[in-house]
């Protein structure tokens, strides 16, 4: 027989509903909603099969809850901040980028913000790196139009336009 798993009162079925139901970052709001499931007196091998994952998995987070309370069950992503630069630094970079061009009068690409950490860490990080700290900054890729190799000399297009 499954062994019937109980929650301590951190908090209600109706709180441990809502959190399941606003979370945001998906393996925890998994995690809400086994112990949710848990609340209402689900089996974990029930919900295992249920949800798609292990009856120890379901288990292990709830002792996560039972020993932490709701601060255990939110992701505790180790990558959450970036470890090569500090907030001042990240917020310079920022401010550099909007500024538009870089120190030596080109476009912020990845190879530029590499360049950067390096001149300011003395750290190597990789380009998909650099384009993660874009993205984390809420930048965009962005690149010129292309314009033909051909293409008609000022004096030509004044001509052309002129007929």
């Amino acid at each position: 027989m499954p062994k019937i798993l109980t929650l301590k009162n951190h908090l209600t079925k109706e709180q441990l509903r809502r959190k399941y139901l606003s979370s945001r970052h998906p393996q925890e709001k998994l995690r809400w909603q086994a112990l949710s499931l848990i609340a209402e007196g689900g089996i974990a091998n029930q919900i295992a099969k249920q949800m798609g994952k292990s009856s120890g998995r379901i288990s292990e987070t709830v002792q996560r809850y039972n020993s932490g309370g709701a601060e255990a069950v939110k992701n505790q992503s180790k990558n959450q901040d970036s470890k090569t630069l500090t907030k001042e630094q990240v917020k310079e970079l920022e401010t550099l980028i909007e500024s538009g061009k870089t120190p030596s009068g080109r476009l912020w690409t990845a190879r530029e913000v590499k360049r950067w950490v390096v001149a300011q860490t003395g750290r190597e990080i990789h380009k998909t790196t650099a384009w993660r700290m874009f993205a984390k900054l809420n930048f965009s890729r962005q690149t010129p139009r292309p314009q033909h190799q051909r293409r008609a000399s000022e004096e030509e297009q004044t001509e052309f336009k002129k007929s």
